[in-house]
């Protein structure tokens, strides 16, 4: 069988599948990840700011390499040319590029040009791992052992997060990494007289969102995947309870919102597992944790300031939008000191305009339609059903981004971005057979 050649695929013959020594494309993505959730959030290179996190620094290289590839590669690949991730990905780029023109074309204070610029060095690290990802990812085998790797260290952020809520320790605040500076993000904070628990994000927000966006794919890996039952339930029993002692309320809505996506999916032994099992969690952590489940109902009842701030910010953002309604002000350059809106579509409409806020919207949303489309493509049970897993986690993280300025978090964006990507291979696998190999 004959594949792209270059640095990415090889010819492969009939029953000599070979798979070359060195590392491949999952290995750059398992190095990200790695950055990604084990370097705490608000460690970055000062000069570069948002764009100076290690995971993004490591993401613009995944991009040189995937545009080197299609550079020199000597024939076009039809199937890659059609990819509906791509083309939503170019179409928000685009839109980013446009908001930049609109937002050099005014007078900027120095801090918005600073922003703007690195906003580029933002926009290119979320196309990087979602290209990279997307086009990069030989077979199935290694997509799924790559979706492992993403569980086992969504297990170990778990963990950390309730070592950190027991504890009242964050165990990262004074890890010191030679050239990267400290935001002041990082410290833990108090709710209900609850520890809220961060692992190494920059603050609860972005600990639920990626919390979230794991936890469907555990699922699926646990329950139709091989191999060890505590390597395969580790995972989802650590983000599950740390979810749930999160003391946040994003947390909870984005877990529901997953296991809503999901929920069709399943058999109905499974679903009465599950809501068994969701009866006797809340049961344990009513007795072990006395106060904490009138805490989350507290949570979703009564006046709470931050939906009152976040509701009061509605006419600052419709003065700026009026201003430049298509293209907006530029990407990045509504600073965080201006106002804090917790709602990174509100932000991205000031920033990229209307074309820029739509162009958002797509990328996860082709996402979801393109795994749930290519699920009936596959027969395996693990594959098959690995389609809604994806989608769930795009739910929560598109709900979650609503929640928070997601994309100013490295973290937040650099998982909804990862996840996009994953997406992006599980509809290019479709078809095949899984005897792709990576050179």
């Amino acid at each position: 069988m004959f594949t792209n050649s270059g640095p990415w695929q090889q010819v492969i013959l009939p029953g000599l599948e070979r798979r070359p020594p060195g590392p491949d494309a999952v290995t750059v993505l398992a190095v990200y990840l790695f950055l990604l959730l084990a370097i705490p959030s608000n460690r970055s290179v000062a000069a570069l700011g948002g764009a100076g996190a290690p995971a993004a620094l490591f993401a613009l290289v995944a991009l040189l390499w995937w545009c080197w590839y299609h550079v020199q590669r000597p024939t076009p690949s039809l199937a890659q040319d059609s990819q509906p991730i791509r083309i939503a990905l170019l179409i928000f780029v685009a839109a980013a590029l446009a908001s930049y023109a609109a937002g050099a074309s005014r007078a900027l204070p120095p801090a918005e040009i600073n922003a703007l610029n690195l906003g580029v060095l933002r926009i290119a690290a979320f196309a990087g791992i979602l290209l990279l990802a997307t086009d990069g990812i030989p077979n199935r085998e290694r997509l799924i052992k790559l979706l492992r790797l993403l569980c086992f260290l969504g297990g170990m952020f778990a963990a950390l997060g309730l070592l950190q809520f027991f504890t009242g320790q964050s165990f990262v605040e004074r890890l010191s990494i030679p050239g990267l500076a400290v935001s002041d993000f990082g410290a833990l904070q108090d709710r209900g007289g609850f520890n809220r628990s961060i692992a190494t994000a920059r603050n609860p927000l972005e600990y639920a969102f990626v919390l979230a966006m794991i936890l469907p794919l555990a699922l699926t890996l646990a329950l139709y995947g091989t191999g060890s039952r505590l390597l395969r339930w580790f995972p989802v029993a650590t983000i599950t309870v740390a979810a749930l002692l999160s003391v946040s309320r994003s947390a909870i809505i984005g877990v529901l919102v997953a296991v809503v996506v999901l929920l069709p999916s399943w058999s109905p032994a499974v679903r009465r597992r599950a809501g068994l099992t969701a009866v006797a969690l809340v049961g344990v952590v009513w007795v072990m944790v006395p106060g904490m489940v009138g805490t989350i109902k507290g949570l979703f009842g009564g006046q709470d300031p931050s939906l009152k701030s976040r509701t009061d910010s509605y006419d600052v953002v419709s003065s700026f939008v009026e201003m430049n309604p298509l293209l907006g002000r530029g990407f990045g350059t509504f600073l965080p000191n201006y106002r804090i809106l917790d709602n990174q579509y509100l932000v991205t409409l000031i920033d990229m305009g209307i074309l820029g806020l739509i162009a958002l919207c797509a990328v996860p949303a082709v996402g979801f339609v393109v795994v749930i489309t290519a699920r009936h493509h596959y027969a395996e049970p693990l594959l098959a059903n690995l389609g809604p897993a994806l989608a769930a986690s795009l739910a929560a993280g598109a709900v979650l981004t609503g929640f928070f300025d997601a994309l100013s978090f490295p973290q937040a964006a650099g998982m909804l971005f990862f996840v996009v990507g994953l997406c992006g291979a599980y509809w290019r696998m479709k078809d095949s057979q899984g005897t792709e190999r990576y050179a």
